[in-house]
């Protein structure tokens, strides 16, 4: 068959539609057979078509031989990524079945889409003069974030402001990440490398006996920030490969040059986390005004009860939740420290005395307004555990 746009845009179309139907409809009142025969086969079927329609395409360009070593590579650095995190936080039990029954119905209802999808993606896109590859690729990549986000969802659930927000940043913005990347793929090499990282994540994430419970920023940092470096390295190769580019160009899109950033963002999770001796802790609180505002970050340091002198401000833990408050006087019960704590703003001091295996660390220092954003965050955890509470959707 000759390069048809007016063929692509038509399947193209078809695709949106379907997506939007089955968001609204099929995952709704069918849901079972959408997603056990409906769905698989759909994808399946177009993928056929375009195979004997479309027939045979061979890209044999170096990006296409090295785009599958670096696909294997990028998914094993996000499952090294998710794993160190793990340990980092938490693990729980794997909610995906791992019996030969379970496996297999997933290799059918999510793995045979996403072979189908990468290949209909990829004969899409080729199925264009090379003016319009990039046009096309857009298209497509649009399509399939709209399909794949469940635009379900925004039409049951209540549409605050937070709920938006967070459907952008967990499901919207990895989406896109992860179809530039397969569009790239797909223009400059060929469907294989993209079904390959994809598949490899999948298989560890339905054959792990435990996955890493991730919140839902440090999530959407991995699912974002493995693409993007990946897709640095396939542009450095092409640009490495064109007899067309400078060694500036080189220089410019050499991937190396990301690696301080992603450094620092990984650091900067740990030190959220509370892997070093010093942790950031955000202000909620107008308790200890004008000492410590509302919205600042006060930098908890580890210690201990014998490093702690009557003027200290320390963090320590009650039921449920941490106050940060001054020392106003320190004693000795049995051979252990007791704290006698008070706010700066409070008219009294606190209630009850805290023991020294209460005490979490001192404050060393205060950065005035950086803590709004995970004042922020937190509010928005407040609201979900309450819509869960109230047995909301």
């Amino acid at each position: 068959m000759q390069k048809s746009k007016s063929f692509t845009l038509v399947t193209i179309c078809l695709i949106l539609v379907y997506g939007i139907i089955a968001s609204l409809v099929l995952t709704t009142k069918l849901n079972f057979v959408y997603l056990y025969i409906i769905n698989p086969v759909f994808y399946i079927v177009i993928a056929i078509i375009l195979r004997i329609l479309i027939g045979k395409q061979i890209n044999n360009s170096k990006i296409t031989k090295k785009s599958k070593e670096y696909a294997v590579i990028g998914a094993l650095a996000y499952i090294i990524i998710s794993l160190l995190l793990g340990l980092i936080v938490t693990f729980g039990k794997n909610p995906y079945s791992k019996t030969l029954l379970g496996v297999l119905t997933n290799i059918w209802i999510f793995g045979s889409v996403v072979i189908s999808k990468e290949y209909i993606r990829y004969k899409l896109i080729n199925n264009v003069y090379e003016k319009d590859k990039i046009k096309i690729a857009v298209l497509i990549s649009i399509v399939y974030v709209i399909v794949d986000m469940n635009i379900n969802r925004f039409v049951t659930e209540n549409l605050t402001a937070i709920f938006v927000i967070k459907q952008i940043f967990v499901n919207i913005i990895p989406l896109i990440v992860k179809n530039i990347l397969f569009s790239y793929i797909a223009i400059y090499a060929d469907f294989r490398a993209s079904i390959i990282y994809q598949l490899i994540i999948d298989a560890y994430l339905w054959l792990s006996p435990i996955l890493p419970n991730l919140n839902w920023m440090m999530d959407s940092i991995l699912e974002i920030s493995v693409p993007i470096v990946l897709l640095m390295y396939l542009q450095y190769i092409k640009t490495k490969n064109s007899i067309y580019k400078s060694k500036e160009d080189l220089l410019r899109s050499d991937p190396r040059n990301a690696i301080p950033i992603v450094i620092v963002i990984v650091l900067a999770m740990w030190f959220a986390v509370g892997v070093f001796p010093i942790k950031p802790v955000s202000i909620a609180s107008g308790s200890m005004f004008p000492e410590i505002h509302v919205g600042d970050i006060a930098l908890i340091k580890k210690c201990n009860a014998n490093d702690i002198i009557v003027g200290d401000i320390i963090q320590y833990q009650m039921e449920g939740y941490t106050v940060i408050h001054r020392v106003i006087e320190k004693k000795q019960k049995n051979g252990e420290y007791i704290f006698i704590t008070k706010g700066d703003n409070n008219k009294s001091q606190d209630l009850n005395p805290v023991n020294e295996d209460q005490v979490i660390g001192k404050c060393i220092f205060k950065i005035r307004y950086l803590g709004y954003p995970a004042i922020w965050l937190h509010l928005i955890q407040e609201e979900e555990a309450v819509q869960v509470d109230t047995g909301e959707n």
